[in-house]
């Protein structure tokens, strides 16, 4: 039996942990102080007096009482939270940014003045192009007026022209034909000078070598005198090379009214032979004079 009390049950074994009394861990002592009231309130009968004086502080200058951080569990301190602190104040709202102020002329903005300037300039050259217009429009009317009006005016007739003064043309022979009668006029140098003797209220005879308008008296005696210095240098032989006299018609001098007496002239180169006895009286219907050739004079 002692044998079978031997192999049979072993007896416990002894090897447990041993009962140990709870360590005392810092971290709840930790916890409890920040569930403490830090400050007791006084009852009611332990209250201050009212102060006047004394100024109640602004929410922003209130500082909020930090609790203090609970260790780390693993040591050490842990990472202050960034709404702790002393100095911890309330936030503020993010400030807005500030827009560049816009720039201005005269009291209104950069872009009103520029447009306003663009809108200046076009009305006043419309203004300008209006007023043009219209100066050329009013010039445009009067000439076609004047155009209207010369279409219906009627078409003035060919008058004869005023008779020119015949003092200034015949020598005098109209005023004071006693002074210029039988004197002598002496014609242009490079003519050949050749001297005539005038007479007033005469008329040359023979057939006329050449008609012709002049100027005056003196300048039909100097048409015979080239007639006579010319002609028989540019022609050999030729008769009637020489102008013996002339006829001068002071109101001829006008071609409307030498016109209107079909007169191909006012001078009159007449040929030989002339003498101051064969002179004609004028029948024509108007004063004439006549000159004659001093022939070796």
């Amino acid at each position: 039996m002692a044998a079978q009390y031997d192999s049979g049950l072993e007896a416990a074994s002894q090897n447990f942990p041993e009962v140990a009394a709870p360590e005392h861990h810092p971290y709840p002592q930790q916890y409890q102080q920040p569930y403490q009231q830090p400050y007791p309130l006084p009852y009611p009968h332990q209250q201050p007096p009212y102060d006047p004086s004394a100024t109640t502080p602004k929410p922003e200058t209130t500082r909020e009482t930090p609790f203090p951080e609970p260790p780390s569990i693993y040591g050490g301190q842990t990472v202050a939270s960034p709404f702790s602190g002393h100095d911890r104040a309330v936030a503020e709202p993010p400030s807005q940014p500030k827009s560049a102020p816009l720039r201005t002329i005269c009291g209104i903005s950069l872009l009103v003045f520029i447009l306003s300037c663009i809108i200046a300039l076009l009305s006043g050259a419309v203004v300008g192009l209006a007023a043009v217009t219209g100066i050329e429009a009013q010039r445009a009317n009067n000439a076609a007026s004047s155009l209207a009006a010369l279409r219906s005016s009627p078409t003035p007739t060919a008058t004869a022209g005023p008779t020119p003064s015949p003092t200034a043309i015949d020598d005098g022979c109209a005023d004071n034909p006693d002074s210029v009668d039988k004197t002598v006029y002496t014609s242009f140098s490079l003519l050949g000078a050749l001297k005539f003797t005038r007479h007033c209220n005469a008329d040359a005879p023979n057939p006329p070598l050449l008609s012709l308008f002049t100027a005056d008296f003196g300048t039909c005696m100097d048409a015979c005198a080239a007639w006579t210095t010319y002609l028989p240098r540019s022609f050999d032989n030729t008769a009637n090379a020489t102008c013996h006299a002339v006829s001068f018609v002071p109101a001829w001098t006008s071609k409307a009214t030498a016109g209107a007496g079909k007169a191909p002239g006012n001078c009159y180169l007449k040929g030989g032979p002339q003498n101051e006895t064969g002179l004609d009286t004028p029948n024509i219907g108007t004063p004439c004079h006549a000159a004659v050739l001093l022939v070796g004079g």
